[in-house]
């Protein structure tokens, strides 16, 4: 029988977070205990003798894409207990959540490793491809850089002001955002998921636009993976700002403005998109891409 694990069961959530330890290194302990283990994060699992040995974990998404609110949910933290493997039970989760879910929401989708390709497809998922926009960089000597204020992620008081301007930026439906064509919102305890445990060490704040940027040189690349903000920002300012050496800016979002940018199909090992529904091929027509801090 398939159970869903919520907060409050504390034992369900030690045996899931154990199951969760032992498959991928890391647990929601500090996420729970930091108040974001919250209702859009709903783990299917299976019990055998009291202990979860399977899981399918539902991840309630609200997106705005291009100024249309879509409710998707996206499957993620797939796992089986070592000694239960090849019983099924993996298949059992994801044909309830499917009979559960199809039909009620706008398009269900995941992320699956490169083991696991021909195995989603089995309940009618299609492999989808998604879009990265960047840009060249060399050093812009012309450009006047942002001043940038780093974020303590310690500090409760500037985490307090981030969470307001994240929320700020998808609640205040009046306004239009001037940065993302496809962003997620409704779901500050996911971004929480990757600014605490990620990149807690780059977030910066931008006085001038009012908006928060977290980004990151990695290799020869800046990576850009959000901006919260409603402010239209220029991303080759915010480029001049970080010290370091590098000769592409690429985003980890659709920018609004896609003419500004390249663009090319994104690759990312161990990560396919696969989708369910019509409306989720929206992704590649569009040359869009899911937001790298909305995956669960």
């Amino acid at each position: 029988m398939i159970k869903k694990v919520y907060r409050d069961d504390k034992d369900m959530l030690d045996s899931f977070n154990e199951l969760t330890r032992n498959t991928f290194g890391f647990d929601f302990t500090g996420w729970h205990a930091a108040g974001h283990f919250g209702e859009m994060y709903v783990p299917h699992v299976i019990l055998k003798d009291g202990k979860v040995v399977s899981n399918v974990s539902v991840n309630k998404m609200q997106f705005d894409v291009d100024g249309v609110i879509k409710n998707y949910i996206q499957l993620g933290t797939v796992m089986t207990d070592g000694g239960c493997r090849g019983q099924g039970l993996n298949r059992e989760i994801m044909e309830g959540i499917l009979q559960e879910y199809t039909g009620n929401v706008d398009g269900i989708y995941l992320f699956g490793n490169d083991s696991v390709l021909d195995y989603y497809p089995k309940f009618g998922f299609v492999p989808c491809e998604e879009y990265e926009y960047y840009l060249p960089y060399e050093g812009e000597n012309d450009v006047v850089p942002y001043e940038l204020e780093k974020v303590d992620m310690r500090d409760t008081e500037q985490v307090s002001k981030l969470d307001a301007v994240v929320k700020d930026y998808f609640q205040d439906k009046e306004v239009s955002n001037e940065n993302d064509a496809l962003y997620m919102s409704e779901n500050l305890d996911l971004y929480h998921f990757w600014l605490d445990a990620e990149y807690p060490d780059s977030i910066f704040y931008i006085p001038e636009a009012q908006a928060y940027a977290v980004l990151a040189i990695e290799d020869d690349k800046l990576y850009l993976y959000q901006i919260f903000g409603k402010q239209k920002v220029d991303i080759k300012r915010l480029a001049k700002a970080m010290e370091g050496n590098f000769s592409e800016i690429v985003l980890g979002y659709t920018p609004i403005h896609k003419d500004d940018f390249g663009v090319r199909v994104h690759k990312e090992e161990d990560c396919t998109l696969f989708i369910l529904g019509d409306d989720l091929k929206c992704i590649s027509e569009g040359k869009m891409m899911f937001p790298l801090l909305s995956h669960a």
